[in-house]
């Protein structure tokens, strides 16, 4: 698990799953975001998304629960940076 799968899933809840537009907002490839989201989902063991084809239309039960924890991690590792900034500063 990393930090890049994790803005991957926020991202694309955040953009009504299109995954163009969240490899744009992270600066990479789509099929980079498909690996990030698809490996994530491996580790876990269960499926984030909803899929029609390989497109992602929704989030399943486990994948509502699982965005609600990323949005928290990455909200207090933004919360670290500014506390390192704070006293590096």
């Amino acid at each position: 698990m990393n930090f890049q799968q994790l803005r991957s899933i926020r991202e694309a809840v955040r953009r009504q799953f299109n995954l163009t537009e969240v490899a744009n907002a992270l600066y990479t490839s789509q099929p980079g975001v498909s690996r990030q989201i698809r490996e994530l989902e491996e580790e876990l063991g269960v499926e984030i998304f909803e899929r029609y084809g390989k497109r992602l239309t929704g989030l399943t039960e486990p994948g509502r629960e699982i965005v609600r924890i990323v949005e928290r991690l990455l909200l207090e590792a933004e919360n670290l940076r500014q506390a390192g900034d704070e006293f590096a500063g």
